[in-house]
């Protein structure tokens, strides 16, 4: 009987120690950009709707990483491009996608790797360009292009510069060209490359085919006329012993043969990168249009709101949130809307979040700025310049008269820049009258301004944003330096606002660096109740709209904007930000049940000494 105890005792320790492994889960990969993430949670739902156990999608940094990952085991299958998987073994690029396919199949066989058939779309590399840009210099193809790349910036993703076939340093030695600069971004920020194309840090891009902005933002794709770029037809990669491991993966992967081409990609990427949609949920919805799955598997969940001002919502400001709490909220649409208070829309319950500047934590309407504490950041996402536009013959001496100012331009009543603009007449001492614009977009007040009702315009935007940049010509008009904002108390009785400088060449015709004002962006959130501790009376009867962003969630937030700040000390932070303390050390005597644990095992191990031991056995 002690024996049958025994090792009871140890086959139960030997299932504590093996019940994670679990050997019948489909592990799927994923690169870390749209259009993977969408193929790859179609790889998921269609394995799932075979009744196979799925693990995943789990992102990887790059091909080089993904491909590692496959070999090793780590996952089963990823979505991948024939004109990749040549390159990545180091094959000369191949223009015919049926000739390509056939030769990844051959020399991927012998590693252990199947090419399931191809979902039916092409994402190729491309050039891309604004239209006017393009036109302007008279460009269609690359070739076009060499004679003017000495006069151009160029942006590509750190990817492509890496790619030792297909990527930069070929490309450039095959068309023989060489541009000014080379902008580089990390893969997975690489809608970034979009922004500074539009926003004219660069004049080309190195851009996919299938990406929805390409149609989106009415962009020129410059004819690869050398054929240097071989075809990228996307079909699922495989372990071959997860196809013969689970009998039903092939099929159910192979039920994208032929679905999906170039128009239906680009529709899906543009929901996921344009639009903020979740890619579980677009993948799901456009199966359940394929017929793949039943209608019924479509959810439509209430969409997470991230409220902001129209003239954030219209930055890249706007771009780098929406990216940050989609990969926070993994599988929940996410919606950026403009409204005029976002704040007050989070109190409301009407949004989970807002992105605002640090202004909108205070009421400006006292003599002293009051912070309102219902409200808390989460992120720092970036910063906006309070940018004063006047006319260039406000001039007095060396610097600019503002008593000359008599109206200035500004956003509609209570918005971020009207506010702001009613704290700058103050703090310079100004009695100029506030012309409120319709809406609060920089267009909107710079053309209050060019229209001729009024003097000047305060314009709350990014650096560099680009409506500011289209008007500023250095004859009529120009960004006025702030340099009188630190006399007086200004500093001390506003915070919020901080001194910044422009730099030189930061608009058109700006030959110096100008002084001007900044003023944080963060993503804020509820901040928590002080009653809403559990005591001796039990919960307390406050309680909120909306509840606090959790502690897990702020970090997710902030680990996905690359290089993110401290939150202005002016404003109450989440307590997830705070700084993490060394801990204390672990006491001597383990937990409860880890020492219940140590003595089955002592025993089990004295009860196979005896088993040994004992005098029948010698």
């Amino acid at each position: 009987m002690t024996s049958r105890i025994l090792f009871s005792l140890l086959a139960v320790c030997m299932l504590l120690v093996g019940c994670s492994e679990d050997g019948s889960t489909v592990k799927i990969g994923s690169k870390n950009f749209g259009e993977s993430n969408i193929l790859s949670h179609m790889f998921a739902i269609l394995a799932q709707e075979q009744g196979l156990k799925v693990e995943g999608p789990v992102e990887y940094a790059n091909t080089q990483a993904i491909l590692e990952a496959l070999k090793r085991g780590d996952i089963d299958v990823y979505p991948e491009y024939n004109g990749t998987g040549l390159v990545m073994l180091g094959q000369n690029p191949i223009a015919d996608g049926d000739q390509a396919t056939e030769r990844v199949k051959a020399i991927y066989e012998p590693l252990g790797m199947t090419w399931l058939p191809r979902v039916g779309f092409a994402n190729n590399y491309g050039m891309a360009m604004r239209r006017g840009r393009a036109k302007e210099l008279g460009l269609s193809t690359m070739s076009d292009l060499v004679a003017k790349a000495g006069e151009l910036n160029f942006g590509i993703e750190d990817d492509f510069q890496r790619r030792p076939l297909d990527g930069l340093s070929p490309m450039l030695a095959r068309y023989g060209m060489a541009f000014r600069s080379t902008e580089v971004v990390k893969l997975d920020d690489r809608a970034k490359l979009y922004d500074k194309l539009l926003d004219g840090d660069v004049d080309v891009a190195e851009i996919y085919t299938t990406d929805g902005q390409v149609i989106e933002y009415d962009l020129v794709v410059l004819q690869d006329d050398l054929q240097f770029f071989p075809v990228y037809q996307l079909a699922p990669l495989v372990r071959a012993d997860a196809l013969a491991k689970h009998q039903n993966l092939g099929a159910a992967l192979s039920a994208l043969a032929g679905k999906i081409d170039e128009a239906a990609m680009a529709s899906l990427n543009g929901k996921v990168d344009i639009e903020g949609r979740s890619a579980a949920s677009v993948a799901r919805s456009a199966l359940a249009e394929m017929g793949l799955i039943k209608g019924g598997a479509v959810t439509t969940d209430t969409p997470l709101v991230v409220s902001t001002t129209p003239s954030v919502e219209a930055s890249n400001l706007s771009t780098t949130a929406l990216r940050a709490v989609r990969r926070a909220f993994t599988g929940r649409e996410v919606k950026v809307m403009a409204d005029i208070d976002p704040l007050a829309q989070i109190a409301s319950g009407d949004a989970r979040m807002a992105l605002v500047g640090a202004d909108a934590f205070f009421d400006l309407s006292g003599a002293v700025p009051s912070r309102d504490d219902r409200f808390e950041a989460v992120a720092v996402v970036g910063q906006n310049v309070v940018h004063l536009i006047g006319k260039s013959g406000l001039k007095s001496g060396d610097g600019p008269d503002f008593k000359a100012i008599k109206t200035l331009a500004t956003g509609p009543e209570g918005s971020p820049a009207a506010r702001l603009a009613a704290v700058v007449l103050q703090g310079l001492a100004l009695e100029a009258t506030l012309k409120h614009a319709a809406t609060s977009t920089p267009e909107a007040i710079i053309e209050t301004l060019t229209s001729g009702q009024a003097d000047a315009a305060l314009v709350v935007a990014p650096l560099g944003d680009r409506a500011i940049s289209s008007m500023i010509d250095g004859v009529l008009f120009g960004v006025l330096p702030m340099d009188a904002w630190k006399e007086g108390a200004n500093l001390v009785r506003y915070p919020f606002l901080r001194e910044v400088r422009v730099p030189a060449n930061t608009y058109r015709v700006q030959r110096q660096p100008i002084d001007a004002l900044g003023v944080q962006v963060v993503l804020a959130g509820m901040a928590p109740v002080a009653g809403d501790a559990v005591g001796d009376q039990g919960p307390s009867a406050v309680s909120t709209t909306i509840a606090p962003i959790p502690a897990a969630t702020i970090k997710t937030i902030t680990g996905a904007i690359p290089g993110t700040l401290l939150v202005d000390p002016t404003l109450r932070q989440a307590a997830a930000l705070s700084p993490v303390l060394p801990s204390p050390p672990a006491a001597i005597n383990p937990a409860a049940d880890v020492s219940i644990l140590n003595i089955l095992i002592f025993l089990m191990f004295i009860g196979l000494v005896w088993l040994y031991t004992r005098p029948e056995h010698s």
